[in-house]
């Protein structure tokens, strides 16, 4: 009698841990509605890459063709895992939901637009800083071996507009490393680049941003060298300022030009004429195997 208690126990505490947990798989989002068909009320859309909890299938055959491409499943009834915050469970298609894990990608809201990039993962600003030519700046720290270039720029109007562009630059920045360590300088001087437009996909708000060459990625202002071994050398020590005593220009060892930021300006022009312009930077970490606890920045 006891023995059989604890089975069932055991079988209701599986069952109740049991969880077909899926990954939302469509480009542009999966809608949710409040019943089970395509004219019910649409209660919310999921992100590509959010993870939900299938909690009952409904055997409710669909059949959709989605860029020429027949897609057959059915109507489930789900749950959020982490993601939801205008509803508890609603139905889905499942033929946009897959059990291999998917990351979120980098997505900003705007009032007036949203901004997706495929290819990088979702993030946290940083910082938010405001420029007067500008409605606000926000800040994003990239990943080690992450980048945004070559990657391709969703711009989702939310309202009737005349024009949408898309604009990038970069940063470059000096560093002093060794095998083991880096000397930062990321508050001396910096080369800036100028705004070059980025090429929209026809009929379409896609655009694909560019790669940054090694000329353009060395490039770097005229400055002083006395000038820079007082500056390592008051910020990270004098053994750094020891490690540049010779050098005579940036790219003397152990002293290179590194990517350090890379920018992108989204302008649009709504039906009135009237501008808006949003700033987005992201922080690049230096290509190295150097654990970040032993930088020494400025």
């Amino acid at each position: 009698m006891l023995f059989r208690i604890f089975l069932l126990t055991c079988l209701t505490i599986n069952a109740t841990n049991a969880q077909d947990i899926q990954y939302v798989s469509a480009e542009n989002g999966l809608i949710v509605r409040e019943k089970p068909n395509q004219g019910a009320i649409k209660i919310g859309i999921l992100d590509y890459g959010t993870v939900i909890e299938i909690i009952e299938h409904t055997n409710l055959q669909l059949d959709i063709v989605d860029g020429g491409k027949k897609l057959t499943g059915e109507w489930v009834k789900i749950r959020g895992i982490d993601a939801y915050e205008f509803f508890e469970e609603g139905y889905v298609f499942n033929g946009y939901l897959t059990e291999t894990k998917l990351e979120k990608r980098f997505k900003i809201n705007y009032n007036e637009f949203t901004v997706t990039i495929d290819g990088v993962s979702e993030k946290v600003k940083t910082k938010e800083n405001i420029i007067p030519d500008f409605d606000g700046v926000l800040f994003f720290s990239l990943n080690e071996n992450e980048t945004i270039e070559g990657k391709t720029i969703k711009v989702k109007h939310h309202q009737e507009f005349r024009s949408i562009e898309v604009f990038q630059k970069h940063e470059n920045s000096v560093a002093v490393s060794d095998d083991k360590s880096h000397c930062d300088i990321i508050n001396w001087q910096h080369y800036y680049s100028s705004w070059k437009p980025l090429k929209a996909s026809m009929n379409s708000h896609k655009f694909k941003t560019l790669t940054i060459s090694e000329k353009e990625a060395s490039k770097f202002i005229e400055v002083d060298i006395e000038d820079l071994k007082t500056v390592v050398n008051d910020a990270c020590g004098e053994s750094w300022g020891d490690s540049i005593k010779d050098i005579t220009t940036l790219n003397d060892y152990p002293t290179k030009i590194v990517l350090s930021k890379l920018y992108l300006r989204i302008l649009m022009t709504d039906i009135d004429g009237y501008k808006t312009e949003k700033v987005i930077i992201f922080e690049v970490p230096l290509n190295s195997e150097t654990k970040k606890d032993s930088y020494a920045k400025l």
